[in-house]
Parts: C-alpha cells; structure tokens; sequence
C-alpha cells in the first residue's frame, strides 16, 4: 500500500505535505519550491503544461492559459458568478449537457475536474519523486463555504489523478489540525483564511485531539486576485489618463499586467513603496510605451480597504451565528497568501483588540493539517484525531410557494440523516422527481441547484396510495445521499440523479412545487419526469475582454473621460406647417399593398408576382456586391468594397467598429460626359 498525504489544492498556489515519525513534512519540489502555481496551459504544439511550466508562457499565451479554475468548478453555467468572471478570464468558457462549465483551449474541450486533476496529478508526480515511493491516498482541502456539488467535483478531480481521498477536508479546519499537533489545548479560536480565490471564517472549539466545528462561513469570491484586480485597474487608469490608449482590449497586456500586479501586492507587504514597470506595453506617437508608475502602501489600502471590511462583516456575522463574542475567542490565527497584507492584521487585530496568533505558516498551514488527517485516516491508531464538523449551508427542497423547505439547517453538526415521505398524485404514477438546493436564501431559485432525484419503478396504483420513504444522509463532508422505498412493501426505489440544469428562463418562473410541507409527511406533488431532449448548448462566446467594466471602483482613481455623442434632435409633433410636407388627413389609414387590413379599412391588394414565380415566396432582391457584372439599367449606387481606415497616428489599437462604409455614386456610361467620366476616373483610383 501506498503513502497517504495531504493537499491543499488552491486557486492560485497549491502545496502537499505528508507526515512521517509524527512530523510534518512539506513535499517540495526539485528547485526547492514548496508551492506550485495552479496553472494549466496548452501551448503551440498541443502539449499540456502544468505549473511553472504553465505560469512561465502565460504572458505570451493568455488564451490558451487557465488560472483561478478552483472558483468555476463545480458552478452552474448560469448562475451570476459565472457571468461575473467570464468578463475577466482570458479563457473561452462554454456550457455542458448539465448546465456544467466547460473550457476550450486550443480546440479542446476540458472539464473542471479535468484541469483541478492534471494539477493534482503533477503534485501525485513530484511527490512520489522526492519520496521514492508510491502515493495512491490523500486528503483534498476545499474552502469552507463550498456546497454539495463543489465538494463532489473535487473528490472526482482526485480520482480522476490516481488519488483514493479518504477525505474533503475544510480548509480552516485543516489548519486548526495544524495549530494543534503535539499539543494539549482547551481553547475557542477562529480560523481567518483569505487565500487567492476565497475566504473562510470558522469558530472551532479544541478540547485534546477533539476538534469541533461551531460555526463556518464565508465568501467563495473574495480572495487574492480580487486584490491583484484592483491594482490592475488603477494601473490601466493611469495609463488611459497619461497615453490616451486603453490597454483593456490586448489581452497579453492584461496577462503582463496582472503579473505586474501581483508582484507589487506582495512587495508592498514589507516595502513602503514599490515601481511598477513594464516595459513595451504597447506603442505610441513616438515609440513603444512603457508602464512605469509608483506604488506606495497608503494607495494599495485605499484600494483594498473595502474588501478587507467585507471580511470582517462576515467574521461578525459567523460569531453571532456561534452564540460567542470577541472576548471569549482565545486565539485568531490568519491563515492564507493575502493574510500577510498589513491591512488585514490591523484591522483583525483591531476588531478583536488583541494581535492575531502567528503560530502558523500561513502558505503551509492547511496543507499539513491534511496531512494530519489522511495520517490519522489510513494508520486508524487509538490516540487519532476526532473531528466534528458542521454544515456550511442549508439544504433543502422547494415547497408549493417556491420557498425552501430546510432539511438540514446551517451549522448543522455533520454526520446526519433525515427521513422524509413522499406519496404520488396522479393514477399509475411510477415516478417521483423531487429536487434538492443548497442555499441561505429564502427562496429556492436564489439558491444552487444542487440536482434533480427522480424515484422510478413505483408500483402503479391509485393516487396518495403508494407512499415512498426517501433517506436523506450527509456524510462527514457534507456530501448529501439519498435512497428511497416502498413504505408498504419495502421494495428499494430505484434513485437517479440529475445533475442540476437552470435554464435562462426558470428564474422569471416559479418552479412547479416538488414537496408539499404536512408536519412529517410531504405530500409530493410531483410529475412525471419530461423526456423532451436537452437543449442546445448556447453558441461559443468569448469572454468580454473589457477590464475597465469588471474593475470599475470608485476608489480606484479618476474616472476615464468619455467623448460626449451629439445631441440628437427631437422629433417634432405633427403639427399644420403652411410652408412643410401635408400633414396625413384624418381617418383610417392608407391601406398597404400586401399587408392584413385593420379595422375599418378596405382589404388591400395583394403583391403580385413576377411571371413564373407565382408558387415561389416573396423575397427582396439582391443589392448588387462588388465584383458583380451590372446591367445597363443597374442603380447609380454601388457599394464598393469595404477598406478600414488606418488607425491614428501612433496609436496601436482597433478602429472604432461603428464607422459604416461610404457608398460612391457611379453615373451609368451612357449618360456621362467625358469630364464626368475622367472625374469618376480620379475618384476611385485615389480614393475618398
């Protein structure tokens, strides 16, 4: 049997570490490098770069580049998160059969798990290298705040690398693991982790090798590259004001850019000050232009400070859910890249009125708390941890008013089952579909569809008669099962799942009601299940390569002028003009040929068709095109072909789209003077 270890699988930078002797160990790479960028990439002849390999061509390769996978996996296609990042990825993202994102590089069509197992696989790789033995186990990290269906994407990753996961491990009770090995503690502390992509906030009580979740919550959109996206918008700012060039449309300027940023992030959390170069961004009047500004700690705050106090908000929010105040919180540990900000340990500090707990790597943390935990998974000793945690959000199913009926309420102690009876409403029903959503919202449709069960094979009988009993099961990682049978005659029920599909229009429309609340039985009002086809996948888009609109922030700097459009005039009410155009007399309206008559008018005369064509649809002719031999009695006006206007001087980016093509006029030859033919002549061959 192999070796088990533990991974903390980022959004920006993942780590993996192993315990041996009853030491932790960080698995580093052959450089040294105890991280790898969580990086996947395609490059020119078609092979798959990982990692440092993959992070290293970004800049010259954006579109064919993926970063930040971990916040799309497991997401719907539709949902408002999605529509929110598509408008600053590089990537091309499109939609599955279930509603799932997929992401096409370079003609190729890659799922999430995909791409979070081609990551996995190179740490799997690098880690039997350095330890010279097989490693088939693991225990995978996600942040706290993901649901059902992230957790299942996850551990499919995982299998897809090779991985048998023991576990889907919460990221601030990883590092709780870590805070506490090899040591005797009876403490309440809060685990505030703010990574590249999330933020995590958890209140866990310790009592020896006892750890238990009291509260956990948090922000799947708010991490380091929300940071690094600031910067970027500062930087295009300054670069708009000073060049009048938008950089937002080149998209390896973007990619230099957002390294540029990061670099800078991180510097400016030990140097008062920082530059920002980037030399041949672009070019100019005079040359190529180059980024080249000044950076100091004050202005990246300033920035920033916005999204630092929407951290906290949640931190208050989750210790009011765990019924304690800030003085009974013994100790906060900061964990994550982005928690080494000094603005985020002045103000943690100054809402608990003490200095956080820097007992912990803040890189490293979660990764060895993994480690810990697929140790104690696979030796099974007597002296193992024991870990209790909680549910992060509710889960429940729609009722008949479209609001959620709660199964599992939120900060539910994990594991735990619920039993539930439905029954039919139709004569012969043999199916039940019933579905399920993960959410804090209210209503159902403001919440994930985590995915439609549908119970076959019920025996047929008359309505309200058959009643089936359905199990609902969360494990210890908040992974919900089901399984269903015949309360009569104890037959199973044979359950399928049906990965959530939310169509564009299903929010406009209340859901048809799944379950129908009656003390402990829910009288399903339930429906056959629809066997129309899927529809089709929506057309291949690509994402808005527009920064200026995803990163617009009041405090971001000045707003960037706008050419103001000429007024239009006003139309004018019909009024009597002596001197214009006769007003239309009253009455009815002139009938139209070929139109449906309105009320009060005459039937109007059909169009009547050309000789020949008396079967064949009315269809407009043809604009003659550019190259077309023209008859004698062809129109005066012909388009000629298109040709863009060269760009302005020294500015290096599209012509505006909106400018139409100007149409020459062309007298027919007969009707023409020499003169006029020779100054026709002069006209095209130089031009406008």
């Amino acid at each position: 049997m192999g070796k088990a270890i533990g991974i903390d699988l980022g959004t920006t930078n993942s780590c993996a570490a192993i315990l041996q002797d009853g030491r932790p160990r960080i698995i580093t790479s052959r450089g040294g490098a105890s991280t790898i960028p969580s990086v996947f990439a395609v490059n020119e002849k078609g092979e798959e770069l990982v990692g440092h390999e993959a992070k290293r061509q970004a800049q010259l390769n954006p579109q064919r580049t993926v970063m930040g996978a971990k916040r799309l996996i497991g997401r719907n296609f539709h949902s408002k998160t999605i529509e929110k990042v598509r408008q600053v990825f590089t990537y091309e993202l499109m939609e599955g059969e279930s509603s799932e994102v997929l992401i096409k590089v370079n003609d190729r069509v890659y799922t999430l798990e995909q791409i979070s197992a081609a990551i996995l696989l190179r740490i799997k790789t690098f880690a039997e290298e350095v330890l010279g033995e097989t490693v088939d186990r693991s225990v995978i990290t996600v942040p706290a705040y993901f649901n059902d269906r992230q957790r299942q994407a996850v551990r499919v990753a995982g299998q897809l690398a090779g991985f048998k996961v023991l576990r889907v491990l919460n990221e601030p009770t990883a590092a709780a693991l870590a805070y506490g090995l090899g040591r005797t503690l009876t403490q309440r502390i809060a685990v505030y982790d703010l990574g590249g992509g999330t933020f995590d906030i958890s209140v866990i009580d310790i009592k020896d090798r006892i750890f238990e979740v009291t509260a956990t919550g948090g922000d799947t959109f708010l991490g380091g590259v929300d940071f690094d996206g600031r910067i970027m918008q500062w930087i295009l700012e300054k670069f708009h004001d000073r060049f009048g060039v938008d950089l937002s449309w080149d998209r390896v300027a973007i990619q230099r850019i957002r390294d540029a940023a990061e670099t800078a992030k991180i510097e400016l959390s030990s140097l008062p000050e920082t530059r920002i170069h980037i030399p041949f961004i672009t070019r100019g009047e005079t040359g190529p232009l180059a980024v080249d500004e000044r950076l100091d700690r004050e202005t990246l705050e300033l920035l920033t400070g916005d999204l630092v106090e929407r951290t906290l908000a949640t931190c208050e929010r989750i210790f009011r859910e765990a019924s304690t105040t800030k003085e009974q919180i013994d100790e906060i540990l900061l964990v994550g890249g982005q928690s080494r900000m000094p603005l985020v340990q002045r103000r943690v500090a100054e809402m608990l009125g003490r200095a956080p707990c820097k007992g912990v790597h803040p890189d490293e943390a979660v990764a060895i708390g993994a480690a810990i935990m697929a140790h104690s998974l696979s030796e099974r000793k007597e002296n193992d941890v024991t870990l209790l945690d909680v549910l992060p959000m509710p889960i429940g199913i729609n009722k008949v008013d479209g609001t959620m009926h709660v199964l599992f309420p939120k900060n539910h102690p994990l594991p735990d089952r619920k039993r539930r009876t439905l029954t039919t409403n139709k004569d012969g029903q043999q199916s039940i579909m019933l579905r399920i959503y993960q959410g804090e919202s209210r209503m159902v449709l403001d919440n994930e569809l985590l995915g439609t069960f549908v119970f076959s094979g019920i025996r047929p009988a008359p309505k309200g008669t058959v009643r089936v009993e359905v199990f609902f099961y969360i494990d210890s990682e908040g992974i919900l099962n089901l399984s269903a049978r015949d309360e009569q005659t104890g037959h199973q029920v044979t359950t399928t799942l049906k990965v959530g599909k939310r169509k564009d229009n299903e929010r406009a429309e209340p859901p048809k009601p799944a379950a129908q609340d009656a003390v402990d039985t829910l009288d399903t009002a339930s429906t056959q299940p629809s066997s129309a086809p899927p529809p089709t996948p929506a057309p291949l888009r690509m994402p808005t390569p527009s920064m200026t609109r995803e990163l617009s922030n009041p405090t971001a700097g000045p707003a960037r002028p706008r050419t103001p459009r000429p007024a239009q005039a006003a139309k004018a009410p019909s009024s009597p003009n002596p001197k214009g155009p006769p007003n239309r007399p009253a009455g009815p309206r002139p009938a139209r040929p070929g139109g449906p008559a309105r009320e009060g008018e005459p039937a109007r005369p059909r169009r009547r068709r050309p000789p020949g064509r008396e079967g064949a649809p009315a269809t407009r002719e043809r604009r003659p095109a550019a190259g077309d031999t023209l008859p004698s009695s062809a129109p005066a006006q012909v388009r000629r072909p298109y040709r863009p206007r060269p760009n302005p001087p020294g500015v290096d980016q599209p012509p505006p789209p909106s400018q139409p093509p100007r149409l020459e006029t062309r007298p027919p030859p007969g009707d023409s003077t020499i003169l006029q033919r020779v100054a026709g002549w002069f006209k095209r061959l130089f031009g406008r």
